[in-house]
């Protein structure tokens, strides 16, 4: 089973970014502290960044169930020009999209690109050490769920970001493999959770299917399909390797101090048809583990 550990200077370009762009949803990446602690590594750089993104905001808003895959189409990327070209060619984008949000957005990052590279190449060298540790830690962790990728025949792609602020990225555009985009995490001890968020990523990718239908971040069909996420998850940790249980409630439920199955299963209850549904695609992805072990 490949499991590929990556980092991208390209991606987290476009992360840094959208860390100062305001997002009314859930996929909202903009944080303060992150602005404030980059006003510090930009001694004598000059641009501004906030006016230029502050322009854009409205629109991308307005339109984002189309302009959101520049979250995504950078998983097919392999260099900054070629994330540029996806952007400009996406066929989904209406010419007004291009106009009004795509040509200026690119703008943004050629500018900011002249700092962040270079920041982005003195964060991957600080971080060396921990980074051989944490993608170790990794392969471990996934390689005990590695009936999930059986199951689906397929490899996992995981990228490291240093510039995403939360939750994570997942997509199922590569038939071949499972992709994932993540934070990177600041300390060895965070490692658990980072685990965690890539699972979760990672189910989405087959859990959405379950809805049959378009998911949309301004309504009820996103919040079901974190139900659906958190609620697999746990019926796959608990099957495959139950000691990270606990553990996994504490992160899925943010309380570091208390494990309570009973107000998970409140928390992320869905309707029994498709709590069926779950059980017994969590029953078949386990049956994989038992006739191979």
């Amino acid at each position: 089973m490949q499991f590929e550990i990556k980092y991208s200077k390209h991606f987290d370009l476009l992360f840094h970014v959208l860390a100062y762009l305001k997002v009314d949803n859930a996929s909202d990446l903009y944080d303060k502290q992150y602005i404030e602690r980059m006003m510090n590594e930009k001694q004598g750089f000059y641009y501004d960044i906030i006016s230029d993104i502050n322009t854009l905001q409205d629109y991308y808003n307005q339109h984002f169930e189309r302009l959101m895959m520049i979250n995504f189409l950078p998983f097919h990327a392999d260099s900054y020009d070629h994330m540029k070209t996806l952007f400009h060619s996406y066929e989904k984008y209406t010419s007004e999209d291009l106009s009004c949000f795509i040509e200026p957005f690119i703008k943004v990052l050629d500018k900011e690109m002249v700092f962040y590279f270079h920041y982005w190449g003195k964060l991957h060298a600080k971080h060396r050490r921990l980074r051989l540790s944490i993608e170790e830690n990794l392969r471990d962790r996934l390689s005990k769920y590695s009936c999930i990728f059986r199951f689906y025949h397929k490899s996992v792609r995981i990228y490291l970001s240093y510039s995403m602020t939360r939750n994570g990225r997942g997509f199922n555009g590569i038939p071949s493999c499972f992709s994932a985009d993540v934070p990177f995490p600041g300390r060895q001890e965070d490692a658990e959770d980072l685990f965690f968020q890539i699972l979760h990523e990672i189910t989405h990718q087959f859990t959405d299917e379950l809805l049959r239908a378009h998911i949309n971040m301004h309504d009820d069909s996103h919040m079901l399909s974190e139900k659906l996420v958190f609620l697999a998850d746990y019926l796959l940790i608990k099957s495959i390797h139950k000691k990270d249980l606990d553990n996994y409630l504490k992160w899925a439920m943010n309380d570091k101090e208390n494990v309570d199955e009973a107000k998970f299963l409140r928390e992320f209850k869905v309707n029994e048809k498709m709590e069926k549904e779950l059980i017994r695609l969590a029953d078949k992805i386990v049956c994989i583990n038992r006739t191979t072990v």
